[in-house]
């Protein structure tokens, strides 16, 4: 996916440029309106814009990147459908008033184009411009304004890492030979990579901004491959992985974070060369992060905490998913990585608290309505392509 995906010049017309960009489009026309209480009937329109893209002008595209695509479209779409707290915004108010119900959209557009542009620095501009937004968001209430602002500059800073390691890869005459050149970037943009993913970083406990951070978090994984080179960068982007899913048990008590937790295993997946792996695993997330933020939906009025089976729900559903990118893994792994992973694993699983399954599944199967049973059932679906696509051939071998 990688490989085809950047290089040189993608938009063919105009027509192609407009369909894919319908996020940045949709603001531009809900704030020339002034009418941000339609945001909900215009994200289901850009959506349907995006599969007419994705079936007449994707060409050009790998299948990989199309369904990274398509499942991108679907999120301002679950967000305004699942998201119970947000008040529609009354017609007429300014651009500023509006922003609530606008900022999905501008969001969802940077991820779209950080998936869309070949050159890497483009795709690293739009996910650095993303974070930035969604930092503002979470950061308007007092007690969020700290971890907002430590988020975004770790991030922005992971952004210029990751541009200085990728200029330094063309050599020049401070090394005393392109190959070493080479290694030094390398270094430096996979450290950049890892700080915009967030690897081992929870950025905020709102679950709709988890959903909007899942984009932002995965297209530097994507980005990965045109680094993993070499076995140097392959063994980096592995220990990578394993510092971050134990940061992730050794820093923080009580559950276990769902989107850190799969960035992690994303890494291992893309520096591993399992691009089918990693895109199973953003999948999953998106699906996993809709479902958690269907299920604080679910609360009463008044209560704020989820009960304990709802929050570990769906890590719960994603658990199929991890352990067929633990049968696959498994092979690609040295034996002190591998025991590294499995050990975190192990630990990780013990707060999953699977016994509390059943009832949390009964109770949004009665309460969640049709677009929580939707999101149970692709998950459910998920794991078992994802038996089919990866973890048979292994099995058979």
């Amino acid at each position: 996916m990688a490989a085809v995906s950047f290089t040189s010049g993608l938009f063919a017309s105009p027509v192609l440029f407009g369909l894919f960009c319908w996020p940045f489009l949709v603001v531009w026309v809900l704030w020339a309106s002034r009418r941000p209480a339609q945001a909900g009937r215009m994200a289901r329109l850009g959506l349907g814009l995006s599969v007419l893209a994705l079936l007449g002008c994707s060409s050009g595209m790998t299948w990989g990147q199309a369904v990274c695509l398509l499942m991108e479209a679907c999120v301002p779409v679950l967000l305004f459908t699942l998201w119970k707290d947000h008040a529609p915004v009354r017609d007429g108010t300014s651009f500023r008033e509006g922003m609530e119900a606008y900022l999905p959209f501008l969001v969802t557009g940077c991820v779209f184009m950080g998936l869309l542009l070949r050159p890497p620095l483009a795709a690293l501009f739009f996910d650095g411009a993303g974070t930035v937004l969604l930092a503002w968001w979470d950061g308007r209430a007092t007690r969020r304004a700290m971890p907002a602002w430590d988020m975004v500059r770790l991030r922005l800073s992971g952004l210029m890492l990751a541009g200085l390691g990728m200029a330094v890869m063309q050599g020049g005459d401070v090394f005393s030979s392109s190959e070493s050149a080479t290694q030094v970037g390398q270094v430096l943009a996979l450290t950049g990579l890892c700080m915009m993913a967030g690897l081992g970083s929870v950025m905020s406990s709102r679950a709709e901004l988890a959903l909007l951070d899942v984009g932002l978090r995965f297209v530097p994984l994507f980005l990965m491959p045109l680094l993993a080179v070499t076995p140097f960068t392959q063994l980096l982007m592995v220990v990578a992985g394993l510092l971050a899913l134990a940061s992730l048990l050794l820093g923080r008590t009580g559950t276990l974070p769902l989107l850190p937790w799969l960035t992690g295993l994303g890494l291992l997946a893309a520096g591993t060369g399992q691009m089918l792996c990693l895109l199973l695993l953003y999948v999953a997330a998106l699906l996993a992060a809709a479902l958690r933020l269907g299920c604080k939906g679910l609360l009463p009025t008044g209560q704020t905490a989820l009960p304990a089976g709802l929050v570990l729900l769906p890590m719960q559903m994603v658990l199929p998913v991890i352990m067929v990118m633990l049968v696959v893994l498994a092979p690609l792994l040295g034996r002190g990585a591998l025991a590294a992973l499995l050990v975190c694993m192990m630990l990780g699983f013990w707060r999953l608290g699977l016994g509390t399954l059943p009832q949390s599944l009964l109770l949004v199967w009665q309460r969640g309505g049709w677009m929580m049973r939707g999101l149970l059932f692709l998950l459910g679906l998920l794991g078992l392509l994802a038996v089919a696509l990866l973890a048979s051939p292994v099995l058979k071998g």
